[in-house]
């Protein structure tokens, strides 16, 4: 039964791999001893290695290793596999045993495992440390835990595996599920490009920044750290790192960074847990992208020069607040240290309960010189108009504008402010004027059509005179009836020597998305 399934299998994927998706009729059919007797000729098993191994590289590495059973002929063809997946495994041993009897280069390793603790994983990664020569990928899925079982105590008692010095990896990619992970003290990733580490709790944290480095990886250009705990202090000295990309670095007191080369650095919400003031050193006089979304004080925050920096991201900025407030310190500080940005990302966030806060955006009084200006907004369900209009009133020289306006991010998140709120006293920017003469181009993204919205919209074609193209794109909860009626409405607004695109959330995502990738996505959400 277990022959026959496979052969079927097998049978399935040659049709598949023929021009059409069909066996020609005048084609001999391809057989073998297994389905057709001893006394016929096994044509498939015929063909050369290289053709006998691609046909298996569509197969699980588990589906791929039964096929051992169909004849002495195949007893190693899935061993010449360039790549061993594992979607589902169930015994951490099976993967070790495959990696051991494994012949070929390992170019490529993929391991899914649900809730594996660190003895799972010690069964196999030292193994492929040994064999890998490309690219690992490994994710622990989590099952759902109750808030008692989650705390920090008992997820510690977990204990930890150590991670092996991936000689000859190029690609790392580990979402370990909150296992704790101890880096190794010593060795050499020589080929490492690329390190991904996410919901990873640390052992012996101060190696990680050590590891990373210049001396035991002389190669890596790519850093993401996200989701991580017990990493308190990360000090990086790299000649080799173009990006890094930190993010949810629970506990991270202290962050230093030398790196000639880089030119990408993100920080989100990693200090932004801590009650301390932020402490941090980044050396890095060839950045083009900053993406700082994270509390920021230059008395103990140190940025080094800046002068190829080109995109500036600070952390959000919210537009009514209380008294005594000091979050929006850090957005402002940064914004002044820069004269000029080609291109800026703005966030305004309004609060969904604005009881006793008051207007704040009169705080912001000034921004760097821009080209190209990307607001987003958090309104909640309020009045956004006049925080956008004091923003564009001291960047009137921008060329190009995208506004994202995006959904509240909880169910049940108001749409709509109730009665008497208090963003409603912000009105007169209706009727100040602006002048934006040098906009030629607009997009604005996830348009939901609430009044506050479509008001704004219609500013928009009065301010900027020379506007050449407006692109709108409606957010996923406007239904095919509704995004007509105000297609039609901003069509209204346009003028004839502006070209104006109008597009629904599919057409989005298949224009983000070519044709191969919309079958993996659709895959993915299903």
């Amino acid at each position: 039964m277990v022959v026959m399934c496979v052969w079927d299998q097998i049978q399935f994927l040659v049709r598949s791999m023929e021009p059409g998706g069909e066996v020609a009729t005048k084609r001999p059919k391809l057989s073998s001893d297994v389905s057709a007797g001893a006394g016929s000729e096994d044509r498939l098993s015929a063909l050369p290695d290289d053709i006998l191994v691609l046909i298996l590289r569509h197969l699980p590495t588990t589906a791929a290793a039964r096929t051992s059973v169909l004849s002495h002929r195949w007893r190693r063809i899935w061993t010449l596999l360039p790549e061993l997946r594992f979607p589902s495994a169930t015994d951490p041993h099976q993967i070790g045993h495959a990696l051991q009897v494994h012949e070929a280069a390992l170019r490529c390793l993929f391991v899914l495992t649900r809730d594996a603790g660190p003895d799972s994983v010690t069964a196999w990664l030292p193994v492929a440390a040994r064999r890998l020569s490309g690219f690992l990928f490994f994710q622990n899925l989590e099952r759902q835990r109750s808030a008692q079982e989650r705390n920090e105590e008992e997820a510690a008692q977990r204990g930890a595996f150590e991670f092996p010095c991936l000689e000859r990896a190029t690609n790392v990619s580990l979402h370990l599920g909150f296992l704790g992970l101890a880096v190794p003290p010593a060795g050499v990733f020589a080929r490492l490009t690329e390190l991904c580490l996410s919901r990873v709790r640390f052992h012996a944290p101060g190696l990680l920044g050590d590891a990373v480095s210049s001396l035991r990886c002389p190669c890596l250009q790519k850093l993401t750290v996200r989701d991580a705990r017990g990493l308190d202090n990360l000090a990086i000295n790299s000649d080799s790192l173009r990006q890094v990309a930190l993010s949810d670095l629970r506990g991270l007191r202290q962050l230093t960074i030398v790196a000639p080369a880089l030119e990408d650095f993100n920080i989100t919400h990693s200090f932004f847990h801590n009650q301390s003031q932020p402490v941090a050193s980044i050396s890095a006089p060839q950045l083009a992208t900053l993406e700082w979304m994270d509390p920021y004080d230059p008395s103990s925050v140190h940025l080094g020069e800046m002068e190829h920096l080109q995109l500036l991201r600070p952390f959000f900025f919210l537009v009514y607040g209380h008294e005594g407030w000091t979050h929006n310190q850090s957005c402002l500080s940064l914004l002044r240290r820069f004269k000029f940005i080609e291109r800026l990302i703005l966030t305004l966030t309004y609060l969904w309960n604005m009881d006793y806060c008051h207007y704040v955006m009169e705080d912001m009084t000034m921004l760097p010189d821009i080209m190209i200006l990307h607001l987003n907004v958090l309104a909640n369900g309020h009045a956004f108009g006049a925080s956008a209009f004091h923003v564009l009133r001291m960047c009137s020289g921008i060329r190009r504008l995208v506004l994202a306006l995006f959904a509240p991010t909880e169910v049940e998140a108001q749409t709509t402010c109730p009665p008497g709120c208090i963003c409603c006293e912000q009105q007169n920017w209706e009727t100040e004027p602006l002048l934006l003469n040098r906009l030629q181009e607009v997009e604005i993204i996830r348009l939901r059509g609430s009044e506050h919205e479509v008001t704004f919209v219609k500013q928009l074609f009065i301010w900027a005179t020379a506007l050449e193209k407006m692109t709108v794109t409606f957010d996923d909860s406007v239904t095919e009836s509704v995004a007509k009626e105000l297609s039609e409405v901003l069509r209204s607004f346009c003028r004839p020597e502006i070209h104006m695109e109008i597009h629904t959330y599919e057409d989005m995502i298949k224009m983000m998305y070519a044709p191969e990738d919309m079958h993996r996505l659709i895959a993915m959400l299903s």
